[in-house]
Protein backbone atom coordinates (compact mmCIF):
# COMPACT_ATOMS: atom_id res chain seq x y z
CA UNK A 1 0.00 0.00 0.00
CA UNK A 2 1.59 3.57 -1.09
CA UNK A 3 1.38 6.52 1.78
CA UNK A 4 -1.50 7.72 -0.25
CA UNK A 5 -3.75 4.50 0.72
CA UNK A 6 -2.65 4.75 4.25
CA UNK A 7 -4.13 8.34 4.32
CA UNK A 8 -7.22 7.06 2.86
CA UNK A 9 -7.68 4.29 5.45
CA UNK A 10 -6.99 6.99 7.99
CA UNK A 11 -9.13 9.06 7.23
CA UNK A 12 -12.47 5.82 6.96
CA UNK A 13 -11.22 5.31 10.95
CA UNK A 14 -11.11 9.57 11.46
CA UNK A 15 -14.87 9.05 10.46
CA UNK A 16 -15.72 6.89 13.38
CA UNK A 17 -13.71 8.76 15.68
CA UNK A 18 -15.03 12.10 15.32
CA UNK A 19 -18.87 10.96 15.47
CA UNK A 20 -17.71 9.10 18.57
CA UNK A 21 -16.12 12.88 20.17
CA UNK A 22 -19.03 14.83 18.29
CA UNK A 23 -21.71 12.76 20.26
CA UNK A 24 -19.86 13.71 23.63
CA UNK A 25 -19.20 17.43 22.44
CA UNK A 26 -23.34 17.44 21.53
CA UNK A 27 -24.00 16.22 25.58
CA UNK A 28 -21.61 18.57 27.11
CA UNK A 29 -22.95 21.60 25.38
CA UNK A 30 -26.08 20.71 25.86
CA UNK A 31 -25.04 20.14 29.59
CA UNK A 32 -23.43 23.97 29.55
CA UNK A 33 -26.45 25.47 27.67
CA UNK A 34 -28.81 24.04 30.56
CA UNK A 35 -26.40 26.14 33.40
CA UNK A 36 -26.46 29.01 31.16
CA UNK A 37 -30.46 28.97 31.00
CA UNK A 38 -30.94 28.76 34.32
CA UNK A 39 -28.22 31.84 35.04
CA UNK A 40 -30.12 33.69 32.80
CA UNK A 41 -33.63 33.04 33.88
CA UNK A 42 -33.13 33.54 37.51
CA UNK A 43 -31.23 36.50 36.95
CA UNK A 44 -33.72 38.62 34.48
CA UNK A 45 -37.21 37.14 36.61
CA UNK A 46 -36.54 35.04 40.36
CA UNK A 47 -34.76 37.05 43.40
CA UNK A 48 -33.69 33.97 44.53
CA UNK A 49 -30.19 34.77 43.22
CA UNK A 50 -30.60 38.11 43.53
CA UNK A 51 -30.56 38.02 47.13
CA UNK A 52 -27.23 36.94 47.39
CA UNK A 53 -25.67 38.18 44.00
CA UNK A 54 -24.31 41.81 43.75
CA UNK A 55 -24.83 43.06 47.50
CA UNK A 56 -23.43 46.42 48.55
CA UNK A 57 -22.12 45.87 52.07
CA UNK A 58 -23.39 49.09 53.11
CA UNK A 59 -26.64 47.81 53.40
CA UNK A 60 -25.68 45.22 55.71
CA UNK A 61 -26.39 46.51 59.51
CA UNK A 62 -23.47 46.93 61.56
CA UNK A 63 -23.04 44.10 63.97
CA UNK A 64 -20.40 43.32 66.56
CA UNK A 65 -17.28 42.38 65.67
CA UNK A 66 -16.76 38.47 66.56
CA UNK A 67 -13.24 36.69 66.87
CA UNK A 68 -12.30 35.64 63.53
CA UNK A 69 -9.00 33.08 63.73
CA UNK A 70 -7.25 33.33 59.70
CA UNK A 71 -5.55 30.23 59.17
CA UNK A 72 -2.41 30.51 56.28
CA UNK A 73 -0.01 27.06 55.60
CA UNK A 74 3.43 28.16 54.03
CA UNK A 75 6.09 26.04 53.00
CA UNK A 76 8.77 27.42 51.67
CA UNK A 77 6.84 30.72 51.07
CA UNK A 78 9.38 33.46 52.36
CA UNK A 79 9.35 36.67 50.04
CA UNK A 80 5.66 36.21 49.34
CA UNK A 81 3.71 35.14 53.02
CA UNK A 82 5.13 37.97 54.83
CA UNK A 83 4.11 40.48 52.31
CA UNK A 84 0.47 38.77 52.29
CA UNK A 85 0.62 38.97 56.05
CA UNK A 86 1.77 42.34 56.34
CA UNK A 87 -1.26 43.67 53.95
CA UNK A 88 -3.82 41.80 55.58
CA UNK A 89 -2.54 42.96 58.96
CA UNK A 90 -2.92 46.52 57.94
CA UNK A 91 -5.57 47.33 55.79
CA UNK A 92 -7.88 44.50 57.36
CA UNK A 93 -11.12 46.97 58.23
CA UNK A 94 -12.30 44.82 61.64
CA UNK A 95 -11.22 45.01 64.97
CA UNK A 96 -11.09 41.06 66.61
CA UNK A 97 -9.20 38.94 64.38
CA UNK A 98 -6.04 37.10 64.94
CA UNK A 99 -4.13 35.43 61.83
CA UNK A 100 -2.26 32.05 62.06
CA UNK A 101 0.67 31.15 59.96
CA UNK A 102 1.27 27.61 59.38
CA UNK A 103 5.39 27.12 59.10
CA UNK A 104 7.42 24.27 59.37
CA UNK A 105 11.12 23.66 61.78
CA UNK A 106 12.90 23.02 58.55
CA UNK A 107 12.02 25.77 57.34
CA UNK A 108 14.22 28.47 58.76
CA UNK A 109 13.65 31.17 55.88
CA UNK A 110 10.06 31.51 56.28
CA UNK A 111 9.92 30.86 59.97
CA UNK A 112 12.33 33.75 60.31
CA UNK A 113 10.44 35.91 57.92
CA UNK A 114 6.90 35.59 59.76
CA UNK A 115 8.59 35.86 63.13
CA UNK A 116 9.62 39.64 62.07
CA UNK A 117 6.17 39.98 61.37
CA UNK A 118 5.18 38.70 64.80
CA UNK A 119 7.09 41.67 65.97
CA UNK A 120 5.02 43.98 64.13
CA UNK A 121 1.40 42.51 64.99
CA UNK A 122 0.52 41.58 68.38
CA UNK A 123 -2.35 39.30 66.33
CA UNK A 124 -0.03 37.31 63.45
CA UNK A 125 0.79 34.02 65.50
CA UNK A 126 3.49 31.69 64.01
CA UNK A 127 2.76 28.15 64.40
CA UNK A 128 5.35 25.79 64.02
CA UNK A 129 3.95 22.05 62.52
CA UNK A 130 5.05 19.28 64.64
CA UNK A 131 6.84 17.28 61.53
CA UNK A 132 9.07 18.65 59.03
CA UNK A 133 7.72 19.92 56.38
CA UNK A 134 6.64 19.30 53.33
CA UNK A 135 3.74 17.32 54.46
CA UNK A 136 0.22 18.40 52.94
CA UNK A 137 -1.72 21.66 53.03
CA UNK A 138 -4.59 19.69 55.66
CA UNK A 139 -2.16 18.86 57.81
CA UNK A 140 -0.94 22.49 58.31
CA UNK A 141 -3.72 23.57 58.98
CA UNK A 142 -4.85 20.84 61.28
CA UNK A 143 -1.47 21.93 63.73
CA UNK A 144 -3.07 25.81 62.85
CA UNK A 145 -6.37 24.46 64.50
CA UNK A 146 -4.44 22.68 67.38
CA UNK A 147 -2.80 25.96 68.12
CA UNK A 148 -6.05 28.11 68.14
CA UNK A 149 -7.60 25.74 70.56
CA UNK A 150 -4.84 26.20 72.68
CA UNK A 151 -4.92 29.87 72.47
CA UNK A 152 -8.77 30.18 72.88
CA UNK A 153 -8.03 28.19 75.90
CA UNK A 154 -5.07 30.58 77.82
CA UNK A 155 -6.89 33.66 77.04
CA UNK A 156 -10.70 32.69 77.63
CA UNK A 157 -11.82 33.53 74.00
CA UNK A 158 -13.81 31.18 71.18
CA UNK A 159 -13.51 32.03 67.64
CA UNK A 160 -16.89 32.51 65.50
CA UNK A 161 -15.30 32.28 62.04
CA UNK A 162 -12.23 30.35 60.73
CA UNK A 163 -10.91 31.94 57.76
CA UNK A 164 -8.60 30.04 54.79
CA UNK A 165 -6.50 31.68 52.94
CA UNK A 166 -3.02 30.81 51.18
CA UNK A 167 0.17 32.70 51.74
CA UNK A 168 -0.59 34.64 48.21
CA UNK A 169 -3.73 35.84 48.32
CA UNK A 170 -4.47 39.68 48.45
CA UNK A 171 -7.50 40.34 50.23
CA UNK A 172 -9.93 42.61 50.34
CA UNK A 173 -10.12 45.47 53.59
CA UNK A 174 -14.15 44.23 53.87
CA UNK A 175 -13.71 40.58 54.11
CA UNK A 176 -13.84 40.22 57.78
CA UNK A 177 -16.99 42.17 58.03
CA UNK A 178 -18.77 40.37 55.10
CA UNK A 179 -18.40 36.95 57.16
CA UNK A 180 -18.84 38.57 60.14
CA UNK A 181 -22.66 39.58 59.07
CA UNK A 182 -23.54 36.32 57.24
CA UNK A 183 -21.77 33.88 60.54
CA UNK A 184 -24.97 34.28 62.70
CA UNK A 185 -26.57 31.96 59.37
CA UNK A 186 -24.41 30.09 57.68
CA UNK A 187 -21.89 27.62 58.21
CA UNK A 188 -19.57 28.24 55.30
CA UNK A 189 -19.37 31.19 53.44
CA UNK A 190 -17.39 31.69 50.29
CA UNK A 191 -16.52 34.70 48.29
CA UNK A 192 -15.26 35.04 44.57
CA UNK A 193 -11.44 34.72 43.85
CA UNK A 194 -10.38 36.57 40.60
CA UNK A 195 -7.00 35.80 39.66
CA UNK A 196 -4.24 38.69 38.31
CA UNK A 197 -3.25 39.49 35.04
CA UNK A 198 0.40 39.19 33.89
CA UNK A 199 1.40 40.11 30.36
CA UNK A 200 -1.38 39.69 27.58
CA UNK A 201 0.84 37.68 25.76
CA UNK A 202 1.29 35.09 28.84
CA UNK A 203 -1.41 32.49 28.26
CA UNK A 204 -0.82 30.34 30.62
CA UNK A 205 -1.61 32.78 33.51
CA UNK A 206 -4.52 34.10 31.63
CA UNK A 207 -6.18 31.32 30.86
CA UNK A 208 -7.34 30.96 34.72
CA UNK A 209 -9.27 34.29 34.57
CA UNK A 210 -11.25 33.08 31.65
CA UNK A 211 -12.29 29.58 33.87
CA UNK A 212 -12.99 31.32 37.37
CA UNK A 213 -14.90 34.38 35.49
CA UNK A 214 -17.44 32.20 34.40
CA UNK A 215 -17.23 29.62 37.48
CA UNK A 216 -17.67 32.63 39.71
CA UNK A 217 -19.87 34.60 38.75
CA UNK A 218 -22.47 31.96 36.81
CA UNK A 219 -21.60 28.86 37.50
CA UNK A 220 -21.28 28.78 41.24
CA UNK A 221 -24.54 30.72 42.16
CA UNK A 222 -26.00 28.44 39.77
CA UNK A 223 -25.17 25.48 41.78
CA UNK A 224 -26.33 27.13 44.99
CA UNK A 225 -29.33 28.06 44.17
CA UNK A 226 -30.05 24.27 42.79
CA UNK A 227 -28.95 22.50 45.82
CA UNK A 228 -27.88 25.20 48.88
CA UNK A 229 -24.21 23.59 48.66
CA UNK A 230 -21.28 25.53 47.03
CA UNK A 231 -18.02 24.14 46.56
CA UNK A 232 -15.09 25.96 48.72
CA UNK A 233 -12.20 27.28 47.09
CA UNK A 234 -9.86 26.80 49.82
CA UNK A 235 -9.17 30.51 49.75
CA UNK A 236 -11.61 33.01 50.93
CA UNK A 237 -13.21 30.39 52.41
CA UNK A 238 -14.85 30.78 56.01
CA UNK A 239 -15.85 28.23 57.73
CA UNK A 240 -18.70 28.70 61.41
CA UNK A 241 -17.24 27.28 64.85
CA UNK A 242 -20.29 24.43 64.70
CA UNK A 243 -18.78 23.70 61.25
CA UNK A 244 -15.05 23.49 62.66
CA UNK A 245 -16.09 21.48 65.57
CA UNK A 246 -18.29 19.19 63.88
CA UNK A 247 -15.24 18.19 60.81
CA UNK A 248 -12.63 18.05 64.48
CA UNK A 249 -15.59 15.28 65.98
CA UNK A 250 -15.51 13.34 62.66
CA UNK A 251 -11.99 13.50 62.14
CA UNK A 252 -10.94 12.73 65.75
CA UNK A 253 -9.10 16.17 66.20
CA UNK A 254 -8.82 16.65 62.90
CA UNK A 255 -10.80 19.07 60.63
CA UNK A 256 -9.30 18.72 57.35
CA UNK A 257 -8.53 14.84 55.67
CA UNK A 258 -4.54 14.69 55.03
CA UNK A 259 -4.89 12.56 52.67
CA UNK A 260 -7.19 13.97 49.99
CA UNK A 261 -5.43 16.86 48.11
CA UNK A 262 -8.31 18.94 47.51
CA UNK A 263 -9.75 19.24 51.08
CA UNK A 264 -11.35 22.32 51.04
CA UNK A 265 -13.56 20.58 48.21
CA UNK A 266 -13.87 17.82 50.53
CA UNK A 267 -14.97 19.52 53.70
CA UNK A 268 -17.98 21.27 51.74
CA UNK A 269 -19.11 18.37 50.49
CA UNK A 270 -19.30 16.62 53.76
CA UNK A 271 -20.64 19.87 55.34
CA UNK A 272 -23.85 19.83 53.10
CA UNK A 273 -24.35 16.58 53.65
CA UNK A 274 -24.60 17.07 57.33
CA UNK A 275 -27.25 19.77 56.58
CA UNK A 276 -25.29 23.10 57.18
CA UNK A 277 -25.86 25.94 55.38
CA UNK A 278 -23.49 27.19 52.34
CA UNK A 279 -23.64 30.85 50.76
CA UNK A 280 -21.43 32.08 47.44
CA UNK A 281 -21.74 35.67 48.36
CA UNK A 282 -20.79 38.33 45.99
CA UNK A 283 -20.35 41.77 47.82
CA UNK A 284 -19.19 45.57 47.30
CA UNK A 285 -17.88 47.55 49.46
CA UNK A 286 -14.72 50.35 49.63
CA UNK A 287 -11.67 49.05 50.03
CA UNK A 288 -8.14 50.55 51.10
CA UNK A 289 -5.51 47.89 50.40
CA UNK A 290 -3.16 48.28 48.40
CA UNK A 291 -5.07 46.84 45.27
CA UNK A 292 -6.69 49.72 45.11
CA UNK A 293 -5.58 51.69 47.48
CA UNK A 294 -5.18 55.03 44.91
CA UNK A 295 -8.59 56.16 44.63
CA UNK A 296 -10.30 53.79 47.53
CA UNK A 297 -13.25 52.85 45.03
CA UNK A 298 -16.09 50.09 45.68
CA UNK A 299 -15.15 46.81 44.78
CA UNK A 300 -16.05 43.55 44.72
CA UNK A 301 -15.23 41.63 47.99
CA UNK A 302 -12.79 38.63 46.69
CA UNK A 303 -9.74 37.37 46.77
CA UNK A 304 -6.95 38.26 44.56
CA UNK A 305 -3.38 35.98 43.17
CA UNK A 306 -1.45 35.52 40.88
CA UNK A 307 -1.70 32.12 39.55
CA UNK A 308 1.16 29.74 37.41
CA UNK A 309 2.45 31.44 34.89
CA UNK A 310 4.72 28.24 33.43
CA UNK A 311 2.98 25.79 31.43
CA UNK A 312 4.75 22.57 33.91
CA UNK A 313 3.56 24.61 36.92
CA UNK A 314 -0.22 24.96 35.50
CA UNK A 315 -0.01 21.24 34.78
CA UNK A 316 0.81 20.05 37.70
CA UNK A 317 -1.53 22.62 39.66
CA UNK A 318 -4.25 21.50 37.99
CA UNK A 319 -3.24 17.37 37.50
CA UNK A 320 -3.60 17.83 41.26
CA UNK A 321 -7.35 19.54 41.96
CA UNK A 322 -8.40 16.41 39.29
CA UNK A 323 -6.73 13.98 41.28
CA UNK A 324 -8.77 15.43 44.44
CA UNK A 325 -11.98 16.13 43.13
CA UNK A 326 -12.55 13.50 40.65
CA UNK A 327 -10.76 10.52 41.81
CA UNK A 328 -10.09 11.08 45.46
CA UNK A 329 -13.64 12.73 45.72
CA UNK A 330 -15.30 10.14 43.81
CA UNK A 331 -13.86 7.34 46.38
CA UNK A 332 -15.05 9.48 49.52
CA UNK A 333 -17.89 10.93 48.90
CA UNK A 334 -19.05 8.99 46.07
CA UNK A 335 -23.31 9.79 45.28
CA UNK A 336 -25.86 11.19 47.25
CA UNK A 337 -29.66 10.80 47.61
CA UNK A 338 -30.12 14.16 45.95
CA UNK A 339 -30.24 13.86 42.04
CA UNK A 340 -29.41 17.98 41.97
CA UNK A 341 -26.43 17.35 43.92
CA UNK A 342 -25.23 14.64 41.95
CA UNK A 343 -25.53 16.08 39.13
CA UNK A 344 -23.33 18.46 39.67
CA UNK A 345 -20.81 16.23 41.31
CA UNK A 346 -20.58 14.34 38.01
CA UNK A 347 -19.92 18.08 36.27
CA UNK A 348 -17.06 18.30 38.38
CA UNK A 349 -15.78 14.94 37.52
CA UNK A 350 -16.55 15.17 34.28
CA UNK A 351 -13.26 17.07 33.28
CA UNK A 352 -11.46 13.32 32.58
CA UNK A 353 -13.61 13.03 29.81
CA UNK A 354 -14.46 16.26 28.43
CA UNK A 355 -10.70 17.46 28.56
CA UNK A 356 -9.78 14.34 26.42
CA UNK A 357 -12.41 15.09 23.84
CA UNK A 358 -12.20 18.76 23.74
CA UNK A 359 -8.19 18.47 23.03
CA UNK A 360 -8.63 16.01 20.43
CA UNK A 361 -11.76 17.69 18.79
CA UNK A 362 -9.20 20.62 17.95
CA UNK A 363 -6.58 18.17 16.55
CA UNK A 364 -9.08 16.48 14.25
CA UNK A 365 -10.19 20.17 13.80
CA UNK A 366 -7.06 21.32 12.82
CA UNK A 367 -6.59 18.12 10.38
CA UNK A 368 -9.65 18.74 8.58
CA UNK A 369 -9.02 22.52 8.20
CA UNK A 370 -5.96 21.34 6.53
CA UNK A 371 -7.15 19.11 4.22
CA UNK A 372 -9.69 21.86 3.07
CA UNK A 373 -6.97 24.23 2.56
CA UNK A 374 -4.92 22.07 0.88
CA UNK A 375 -7.81 21.74 -1.57
CA UNK A 376 -8.71 25.56 -1.67
CA UNK A 377 -5.00 26.37 -2.75
CA UNK A 378 -3.71 23.59 -5.30
CA UNK A 379 -5.58 23.16 -8.29
CA UNK A 380 -6.79 19.94 -9.35
CA UNK A 381 -5.51 18.51 -5.86
CA UNK A 382 -7.25 15.43 -5.01
CA UNK A 383 -10.84 15.74 -3.70
CA UNK A 384 -11.85 14.57 -0.55
CA UNK A 385 -15.33 13.75 0.34
CA UNK A 386 -16.45 14.41 3.30
CA UNK A 387 -16.32 11.95 5.97
CA UNK A 388 -19.51 13.06 7.12
CA UNK A 389 -21.47 12.71 3.93
CA UNK A 390 -25.17 11.18 4.11
CA UNK A 391 -25.16 11.28 7.54
CA UNK A 392 -27.83 13.91 8.07
CA UNK A 393 -28.03 13.15 12.01
CA UNK A 394 -24.44 13.64 11.99
CA UNK A 395 -24.59 16.58 10.29
CA UNK A 396 -26.96 18.06 12.25
CA UNK A 397 -25.23 17.19 15.60
CA UNK A 398 -22.11 19.21 13.94
CA UNK A 399 -23.95 22.11 13.47
CA UNK A 400 -25.71 22.08 16.92
CA UNK A 401 -22.04 21.69 18.24
CA UNK A 402 -20.86 24.86 15.96
CA UNK A 403 -23.83 26.37 18.17
CA UNK A 404 -22.85 25.50 21.17
CA UNK A 405 -18.93 27.04 20.83
CA UNK A 406 -20.57 29.72 19.79
CA UNK A 407 -22.51 30.16 23.28
CA UNK A 408 -18.99 29.29 25.25
CA UNK A 409 -16.98 31.64 23.44
CA UNK A 410 -19.67 34.24 23.87
CA UNK A 411 -20.42 33.82 27.35
CA UNK A 412 -16.57 33.80 28.74
CA UNK A 413 -16.34 36.43 26.70
CA UNK A 414 -19.34 38.45 28.67
CA UNK A 415 -18.07 37.26 31.85
CA UNK A 416 -14.35 38.18 31.22
CA UNK A 417 -15.40 41.82 30.19
CA UNK A 418 -17.24 42.37 33.11
CA UNK A 419 -14.66 42.25 35.57
CA UNK A 420 -11.18 42.16 33.15
CA UNK A 421 -12.47 44.64 30.56
CA UNK A 422 -12.79 44.26 26.83
CA UNK A 423 -9.22 43.63 25.80
CA UNK A 424 -9.13 40.76 27.96
CA UNK A 425 -12.37 39.38 26.96
CA UNK A 426 -10.85 39.82 23.17
CA UNK A 427 -8.27 37.53 24.29
CA UNK A 428 -10.05 34.70 25.58
CA UNK A 429 -11.13 33.51 22.49
CA UNK A 430 -7.67 32.37 21.54
CA UNK A 431 -6.65 32.03 25.03
CA UNK A 432 -9.32 29.07 25.11
CA UNK A 433 -7.33 26.68 22.69
CA UNK A 434 -4.66 27.08 25.03
CA UNK A 435 -6.79 26.31 27.96
CA UNK A 436 -7.69 22.99 26.33
CA UNK A 437 -3.78 22.08 25.87
CA UNK A 438 -2.91 22.32 29.23
CA UNK A 439 -6.35 20.88 30.59
CA UNK A 440 -5.53 18.11 28.74
CA UNK A 441 -1.94 17.21 29.77
CA UNK A 442 -3.17 18.01 33.28
CA UNK A 443 -5.73 14.89 32.56
CA UNK A 444 -2.81 13.05 31.29
CA UNK A 445 -0.51 13.74 34.34
CA UNK A 446 -3.62 12.85 36.60
CA UNK A 447 -4.61 9.86 35.33
CA UNK A 448 -1.31 8.85 35.65
CA UNK A 449 -0.33 9.40 39.29
CA UNK A 450 -3.77 7.39 39.64
CA UNK A 451 -2.54 4.73 37.65
CA UNK A 452 1.03 4.79 39.46
CA UNK A 453 -0.37 3.95 43.01
CA UNK A 454 -2.45 1.10 44.14
CA UNK A 455 -4.51 3.21 46.65
CA UNK A 456 -5.22 6.52 45.32
CA UNK A 457 -5.30 8.37 48.38
CA UNK A 458 -1.92 8.07 48.74
CA UNK A 459 -0.71 10.57 45.70
CA UNK A 460 1.32 12.97 47.85
CA UNK A 461 0.89 17.00 47.89
CA UNK A 462 2.54 18.68 44.91
CA UNK A 463 2.81 22.61 46.18
CA UNK A 464 2.83 25.05 43.77
CA UNK A 465 4.89 28.11 43.93
CA UNK A 466 3.59 31.18 44.25
CA UNK A 467 4.34 34.75 43.79
CA UNK A 468 3.15 38.29 45.50
CA UNK A 469 2.06 41.74 43.47
CA UNK A 470 4.85 44.25 43.98
CA UNK A 471 3.03 46.66 46.38
CA UNK A 472 5.00 49.48 45.50
CA UNK A 473 4.11 49.35 41.57
CA UNK A 474 0.46 47.98 42.18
Amino acid sequence: MSVFDFFLLYLYFLKYIATFLLIFLFYFGLDDVCIDIIYWYNRLSSKHLKKHSDINLENIVDLPHQNMAIMIPAWQEHGVVEKMVSNLATSCKYDNYHIFVGTYPNDIETKKCIDEVCNRFDNVHNVVCKKPGPTSKADCLNNIFDFILKKEAEDGINFSGFILHDAEDVTHSHELQLFNAYLPQYDLIQIPVYPYVRKWYQFTSSHYIDEFSELHEKDLVVRMSMTNQVPSAGVGTCLSRRAMMRLAYKGKGRPFDCASLTEDYDISIRLRQWGMKEIFVRSYAKNTGFDFCKDNKTSLISVREFFPSSFRAAVRQKSRWIVGIVFQGWKNIGWTNDWKMNYFLWRDRRCVISNTVSFLSMIIFIQILCITFYQFIFEDSYFFVSIFEDYFLIQLISYANILFFINRIVHRFVFVRRFYGLINAFISVPRTVWGNVINFFANIRAIYLVMSKDNVMKISWDKTDHDFPDIDNT
